[in-house]
């Protein structure tokens, strides 16, 4: 067991590193937040196949926290077609929906490849109407042998065509299926922050109490784990350890962030400029990027603009932290006069 004495010594070693990077910066220096809000780590909850317990109880419990899901959807499967009006209201939340292709029956040619996945992104940007041609989620559905007549290379091009981005793998992060238990699901979390990336769970059904339909979708997650995790998670985001988001947002995020520079303009007592550039194509990569930029120590409400787009943020101990467009206008930063 560690020393409360060897503990005292290692958080008193940590602040004086921190410290010595502070003294050691320069106004205007600017670093790109590993994620967004200069959150720890990333957390995505994703929900396959549109079973009626996601409107019925899943997003209802995410809008409470004020938190958002991927949402893996086949519009000509039953229990999509059947209840396309409930789902027509979670497309006008901030759930985000995904492409799980139309069926879940498989593909039995490029012809059909093309209905199945092609149609079922179409489908996606009707319901959820936004940028002409942008991002959407694949989640490869889990079919039986036989089913999935074509091949890696075709499916890439697939992707391509339809501007779509494979999920991660879901072996390894099936709620009920691989994570059992609420402490396998947090656990998850908690290797995120650790590690300072990305971690997920795949959930299928929710379990039903209300209403009872005298069954259960598939694979169904108990409210007695479903509920005490989001309640995990949300203490988590709360304290800026996680980024609770949908996939599409991560992957733009992270795309952007490796090909990005920040070039500090110009710097006087106040006001300060940069440029915030990517070598993502910005026809598809459009999330905002959290950067850090050092300030003199007296500032604190601080007004941001780029181009026509104004915000203020809040300086604390000479750092501002805030939210800019990649290849946008140059950011100018400055002092409020007024509160």
């Amino acid at each position: 067991m560690t020393s409360p004495l060897r503990l005292s010594r290692v958080f008193a070693l940590t602040a004086l590193a921190s410290l010595a990077t502070h003294l050691h910066a320069a106004v205007g220096d600017t670093r790109v937040a590993t994620w967004k809000d200069n959150r720890t780590a990333v957390f995505m909850l994703m929900f396959d196949d549109g079973w009626p317990s996601h409107f019925q109880v899943a997003v209802p419990e995410l809008e409470k926290r004020g938190m958002i899901a991927t949402f893996y959807i086949c519009p000509a499967k039953g229990e999509f077609k059947t209840q396309s009006k409930e789902w027509d209201k979670v497309a006008a939340t901030k759930m985000v929906f995904a492409d799980h292709t139309m069926t879940h029956q498989g593909v039995k040619d490029m012809a059909n490849a093309e209905y199945e996945i092609g149609e079922c992104a179409t489908i996606i940007r009707k319901l959820q109407p936004g940028k002409e041609n942008r991002l959407v989620s694949f989640g490869m559905p889990g079919v039986g042998p036989g089913k999935w007549n074509i091949n890696g290379a075709q499916l890439k091009e697939l992707l391509e065509k339809h501007h779509l981005v494979s999920r991660p793998p879901f072996e390894g992060h099936g709620a009920v299926y691989h994570q059992k238990t609420f402490e396998e699901m947090i656990a998850l979390a908690d290797k995120a922050i650790a590690k300072k990336g990305i971690e997920y769970l795949v959930a299928h059904g929710v379990e039903r109490i209300k209403p009872d339909w005298g069954y259960q979708d598939m694979w169904p997650l108990k409210q007695t784990i479903f509920l005490p995790l989001l309640d995990a998670l949300k203490e988590r985001s709360d304290r800026g350890d996680l980024w609770i988001t949908d996939h599409i947002s991560q992957h733009q995020y992270a795309t952007e962030r490796d090909g990005a520079t920040v070039k500090t303009l110009k710097v006087i007592p106040n006001g300060i400029q940069l440029e915030v550039k990517s070598s993502a194509d910005p026809k598809l990569y459009d999330h905002p990027l959290t950067l850090i930029t050092e300030v003199p120590a007296q500032w604190r409400e601080c007004n941001i603009s780029q181009g026509s787009v104004q915000s203020r943020a809040t300086a604390k101990n000479g750092v501002l932290v805030f939210d800019v467009s990649p290849n946008g206008p140059p950011v100018s930063l400055w002092p409020a006069t007024t509160p």
